[in-house]
């Protein structure tokens, strides 16, 4: 009994990951971006404090945001 019901939860995942791959599929040849939006505002704040000639370890606590972000932008 327990095989058979390990059987279709195995049967229902792969059934899952079809549909999703298909979904995602579709979604490409509609033209709509995947993913995660670039952060744009995070950005332009960060060229802001770069310009003002803030160190990446000032401009990282005045925006409140984490170093490795900082560093990320920084040379954009």
């Amino acid at each position: 009994m327990l095989q058979m019901f390990s059987s279709f939860a195995e049967f229902e995942k792969s059934r899952i990951i079809e549909r999703t791959k298909e979904g995602l599929e579709r979604a490409k040849q509609e033209g709509k971006i995947l993913g995660r939006p670039v952060a744009t505002e995070t950005r332009r704040r960060v060229q802001e404090a770069r310009e003002q000639g803030l160190s990446q370890s000032k401009a990282a606590q005045s925006l409140g945001l984490g170093i490795a972000t900082i560093k990320r932008y920084w040379n954009i």
